[in-house]
């Protein structure tokens, strides 16, 4: 198979995307075995096999659909398949006429005369559909699945083990990023006799001139796959979007073979989904004075001699490529931490720069222990509770002061001034390693309010309530936990033993001492 053929058996169209037990040919099995990324998870289930579980027991291996759990359960088919019974996908029938719920109830009614363990490859959806239409005299498996619903994973003779439960990505201090797509990118790039895919590019030196060896050429540049790995992350956090191993090779094909060039098959792809998602990252879109007036005087034909003698060394490594303007902007922001004789591209680093990421990544570290109570009070004070009160302020800003806004009843404007921070101690209690939110814990005096999860589109759009903006229509998933909290927040506020009320006429609070009301002009 020359460099195309073997490049095309990682796209999710392909007859391999999908493992089974039957064999392919021998040079797909091999570049099958060489891309293959040994996972934690694939590490618990040998685990799990080892430990020699009672006939009874059936080991679930859930998750989504190409997250790779065939290809997990074809791997140790063979040394295991004499003690346990597997079945790689429960939404296959064993008759045509049978559906995949039927089918369960068939293999769970061999299961109960068999001697073998059993082991069942399933996604979570089809967990769902069987937990509520499995056969009543399997009902002891579908209350199995809805005590795993609700986060058990072993007891009894069932055993989970969830792909949601180990994440490919972490923000944790001196980890952030992802080490299988990390290893996954330097697999198929590598330099080696090993990859087949190398070595297929190198025997196919007549085709060189083409699109898809140019980008293969960029994609071996480790800091661009730094970068595009970082910019997955970005995509994982802006847009809650999960990856599965099939969907991430099938992302590497289309940078490679997607039409275009690297740059334009990143960030302007039509696939839809990923592709649409990155598009709202393209650093086109950055407006700064540095971009602008590149791309215009590009337009123009305008002479750059330093851009053009930037451009004849990018030729002379990657490939001469025609690329447009706009283009040619994806090519700074990638190659941004490669070297070159004249380094034009990096004087627009500094634009690219978005710091709500970075942000996001600090804080949540800050959520985990040990906390770093300093900085956690500052960022609290200064973002998570200013940005609430100017929002709950937002009617009446000036009339209300220091204070916090609670109602307007027939012209007359009701305020109180609570204290509120940080609270520990629910902070302990809440946050786990989920990377696309952490829970904040705040208090109004003593009384806590009901954690809340921020996102980095809830955290932006505190930042920018801060900056002055207030929210509209765009920003309703994120308005709606806003508006809940500070709901919560007025009827804390509301029992305060002050009120404030605010009229054209003047102002008065009223006060509660010794079960009394004291009226007060302020």
């Amino acid at each position: 198979m020359d460099f195309q053929d073997l490049l095309g058996t990682l796209a999710r169209s392909s007859a391999q995307a999908v493992s089974t037990l039957k064999k392919s040919s021998h040079e797909v099995e091999n570049l099958r075995s060489y891309l293959y990324v040994e996972t934690e998870i694939e590490r618990q289930f040998v685990k799990a096999l080892d430990s020699t579980p009672s006939s009874d027991s059936i080991l679930f291996l859930c998750g989504s659909s190409g997250d790779g759990k065939s290809e997990i359960l074809r791997r140790h088919y063979e040394k295991y398949s004499k003690q346990y019974r597997f079945h790689l996908d429960a939404t296959h029938s064993f008759k045509p006429d049978q559906d995949a719920v039927q089918a369960l109830n068939q293999l769970f009614d061999e299961h109960q005369e068999s001697e073998r363990p059993l082991i069942v490859g399933i996604n979570i959806g089809m967990m769902f559909n069987f937990q509520n239409a499995g056969a009543e005299r399997h009902s002891q498996i579908r209350d199995a699945i809805g005590r795993f619903i609700q986060g058990e994973r072993d007891f009894e003779c069932y055993h989970f083990l969830s792909f949601e439960d180990y994440p490919k990505f972490s923000l944790e201090e001196g980890n952030v990023g992802s080490e299988f797509i990390s290893e996954l990118f330097a697999k198929v790039t590598a330099k080696s006799n090993e990859n087949l895919l190398y070595s297929a590019y190198l025997d196919d030196e007549k085709n060189h001139h083409k699109l898809e060896y140019h980008n293969y050429r960029i994609l071996q540049e480790e800091s661009v796959q730094k970068i595009i790995v970082k910019e997955l992350l970005h995509v994982r956090l802006k847009y809650d979007q999960f990856f599965s191993a099939r969907a991430i090779l099938d992302f590497i094909h289309n940078l490679i073979a997607g039409g275009s060039n690297l740059y334009d098959n990143l960030f302007s792809s039509a696939s839809g989904g990923l592709g649409e998602s990155f598009s709202n990252l393209d650093p086109c879109q950055r407006r700064s004075q540095r971009i602008d007036e590149f791309i215009v005087q590009r337009s123009l034909d305008i002479d750059d001699e330093v851009f053009e003698k930037f451009k004849a060394e990018y030729q002379s490594r990657y490939g001469a490529v025609e690329m447009s303007p706009n283009c040619w902007i994806r090519v700074f922001y990638l190659l941004r931490d490669v070297d070159f004789e004249n380094n034009y591209h990096k004087q627009f680093s500094a634009d690219f720069e978005i710091t709500i990421f970075e942000d996001y990544i600090k804080i949540w570290q800050l959520h985990r222990p040990p906390l770093d109570k300093r900085k956690l009070r500052n960022f609290y004070n200064k973002t998570i509770i200013a940005s609430l009160v100017k929002y709950a302020n937002r009617l009446a800003p000036k009339i209300v002061g220091d204070g916090l806004y609670l109602a307007e009843r027939n012209g007359v404007i009701i305020s109180a001034k609570v204290d509120m921070g940080i609270d520990f101690g629910l902070l302990k209690e809440t946050n786990s390693d989920q990377i696309s939110n952490f829970f904040a814990a705040i208090k109004v005096g003593e009384e806590p309010v009901k954690t809340f999860p921020v996102s980095i589109s809830f955290l932006e759009l505190t930042e920018r309530i801060m900056a002055g903006y207030r929210p509209n229509r765009h920003d309703k998933n994120t308005v709606v936990i806003l508006e809940e909290v500070v709901e919560e927040i007025t009827r804390i506020a509301l029992k305060s033993e002050t009120l404030y009320f605010h009229r054209e006429s003047g102002n008065w609070s009223l006060l509660l001492e010794d079960d009394e009301f004291v009226a007060e002009a302020c």
